[in-house]
């Protein structure tokens, strides 16, 4: 097995007013500090995401109208869902982060928090295989029926299941379709 060199390594740019803030705010939440290049970030218990995000939406020294992202990361032990907030009023940024085990990849959804989380649940949900529970309406986003239970996001996918999707490919799937299968 071969290694691959070492790519470069992003500058973190500290942020110490934002990181002192967060830690005032969630000191509650048993939360981990952390740098992602030029963001704060805070890992919280899964079962308390949405209350953190929440938090983020309505405290007034945070006042995060803006979820600008939400990306699952597949790591090898654990899922983890990035929470990528931004207050227009306020000019500033952090991440929210939480991990969800390999077993039991559920995290509750935000889309009470904000509306926009429920395309990103969506494709977490069918890209991840992760489950947002209280997302009002999880169904397919991107892929077509025959993904149904695969997750082509996660690192374990076998990609050489995978076939190209040729115009003769096209007329079956349409042929079945048409016979109900």
């Amino acid at each position: 097995m071969s290694v691959l060199p070492k790519g470069p390594v992003a500058p973190i740019k500290a942020d110490p007013k934002m990181e002192a803030l967060l830690k005032k705010v969630y000191a509650s939440f048993g939360a981990q500090f952390g740098y992602a290049v030029d963001e704060v970030t805070a890992l919280v218990p899964r079962e308390r995401i949405a209350e953190a995000c929440r938090v983020a939406k309505e405290e007034a020294r945070l006042k995060c109208d803006y979820l600008r992202c939400l990306a699952v990361v597949d790591y090898p032990d654990r899922f983890q869902v990035a929470y990528m907030l931004y207050s227009t009023s306020l000019g500033h940024k952090f991440m929210l982060k939480a991990d969800a085990p390999k077993s039991d990849p559920t995290i509750p959804s935000v889309t009470t928090v904000w509306r926009g989380a429920d395309w990103h649940e969506r494709e977490g949900a069918e890209l991840f295989g992760v489950t947002f529970s209280g997302h009002p309406n999880l169904k397919h986003l991107l892929l077509f029926d025959e993904f149904n239970g695969k997750f082509p996001m996660r690192k374990d996918f076998p990609f050489e299941d995978v076939h190209d999707w040729t115009p003769e490919a096209e007329l079956r799937w349409l042929e079945d379709k048409d016979d109900g299968s």
